[in-house]
């Protein structure tokens, strides 16, 4: 076995044992993204990328940026919730 393989083989099980005792001490799980857009339809959401909560929401981007730096919220994903009256993009062709 080359030393890269073996380095990456050591890197795979260092990530597997993190993964496992993550779930073992009873860490939070993230909510579905899906549940949270679905709950702000036709808005601008900051979630949280641990807990997977939403800290902000807004009607445009400009204003949602505007309140997270008021706040200085970080480590948040920026996402805009789909209205469900709104077509869906499936293809350029």
């Amino acid at each position: 076995m080359t030393t890269t393989v073996r380095h990456w083989r050591q890197w795979i099980l260092r990530k597997a044992r993190r993964r496992v005792a993550m779930n073992v001490t009873g860490a939070p799980k993230p909510r579905p993204l899906s549940t949270v857009l679905s709950e702000v339809p036709g808005c601008w959401v900051a979630v949280d990328r641990v807990t997977g909560e939403p800290i902000e929401v807004a009607e445009s981007p400009y204003e949602l940026a505007r309140r997270l730096r008021s706040r200085q919220i970080k480590n948040v994903a920026i996402v805009r919730a789909p209205d469900p009256s709104e077509p869906e993009l499936v293809g350029l062709g």
